[in-house]
């Protein structure tokens, strides 16, 4: 497998082929950036961190110290995108109170760039700890930032769709209702990462998430497909707490994306989630991230499931296969008595040459 290379530290940035199917991420942190900046942060502010690249489940990031300070650059190709929908916004919001100063972002570039003052931080331990945690999770906050926004504009409309129902007149509710409310933002289409793209749609009363998933190898392709129609077909009641979900083939659009023009058309399929105006009813700005992220990063989930049932599949195979083998070996007939001795035409006991003999025997001839 061809492994990309990034090379943060110069500005540059060089991808080879990367099978998408290969990769499996589960963690909301990235576990190399979170255990260094545990190492300066928590367990020994006095160490020096060495400059290093590395690259993450689509982001990639820069790690370099000087002195107290930690310099922590952050390339995302799609950050263009998602600056235009909610990103500073939602960074202001989970960063409040951390030592984050020079905050800068180069958007033609892809590069998010900060600095940390782990000396402002002082003694507090769970503090620190805070802190590396949410900086490491700087990832989530790239993928969510434009569904929370969506998200926090419904809760803001059904709480003035709730005060305009109480005070209307008797029989006018649902008009005052929805004048309160108004027209719904315009639908975003996201690039959240190559191959595939993400549209977020506001309605009156919900906000609607379709996903395109692409896969690279057939088998993938095959059984994604499959546990994309399972996922949204398999035992929905309304009483639990699953969101509504629906599945589209390649060449059956969502009616939502009708008219819209596809840069790349997926292999597996369109998966649409649907979060309604009783999810987010009253909710915080906390409760909004967390309704967010496994919206945004159904990825994970997705993956995780297909490389488990890949692999149950292969375990029951070999199963399958071994128990053949013992089918076969049992089914061989056992020998008849004499069956051993081999005679000639004539009655007399055949008593096969050594293969030397055999071989010298031939070439005198």
């Amino acid at each position: 497998r061809h492994v990309s290379r990034w090379y943060l530290s110069r500005g540059e940035f060089q991808a080879g082929p990367m099978n998408q199917s290969d990769r499996l991420f589960l963690d909301d942190v990235s576990p190399t950036l979170h255990d260094r900046l545990k190492q300066k942060l928590v367990d020994d502010p006095s160490v020096q961190l060495l400059e290093q690249d590395f690259q993450d489940f689509e982001v990639n990031y820069s790690l370099a110290c000087q002195g107290s300070v930690i310099k922590v650059k952050v390339l995302y190709p799609f950050l263009s995108e998602v600056l235009q929908h909610g990103l500073q916004e939602l960074l202001d919001r989970v960063w409040q109170g951390l030592p984050v100063q020079g905050l800068k972002k180069e958007p033609q570039h892809g590069l998010l760039h900060f600095e940390v003052d782990a000396a402002s931080l002082g003694e507090d331990m769970e503090k620190r700890k805070l802190c590396a945690q949410l900086l490491a999770s700087t990832r989530i906050w790239l993928l969510v930032a434009p569904l929370v926004g969506r998200l926090r504009w419904l809760r803001d409309a059904t709480d003035r769709a709730k005060e305009a129902g109480k005070r209307a007149v008797p029989g006018g509710a649902a008009e005052a209702a929805a004048a309160a409310i108004g027209k719904p933002l315009a639908p975003i289409c996201l690039r959240v990462r190559c191959l595939e793209s993400c549209w977020i749609i506001c309605k009156p009363d919900r906000v609607l998430v379709i996903l395109s998933i692409s896969l690279e190898d057939e088998v993938d392709v095959a059984l994604g497909r499959a546990f994309c129609q399972e996922f949204a077909e398999t035992g929905r009641k309304p009483t639990d707490f699953s969101l509504p979900c629906t599945f589209n083939e390649p060449r059956d659009l969502p009616s939502d994306l009708r008219g819209e023009s596809l840069e790349s058309s997926p292999n597996v399929g369109f998966l649409t989630l649907t979060l309604s105006d009783q999810c987010v009813r009253g909710a915080s700005e906390d409760r909004l991230i967390s309704l967010a992220k496994p919206v945004m990063t159904f990825r994970n989930f997705f993956h995780f499931h297909l490389k488990h049932a890949k692999s149950y599949l292969h375990s029951r195979l070999r199963k399958r296969l071994d128990s053949w083998q013992e089918q076969l070996t049992k089914a061989r007939r056992a020998p008849r008595q004499g069956q051993g001795v081999r005679r000639l035409a004539t009655g007399r006991v055949f008593i096969p040459q050594p293969r030397a003999a055999a071989t010298e025997t031939q070439s005198d001839t």
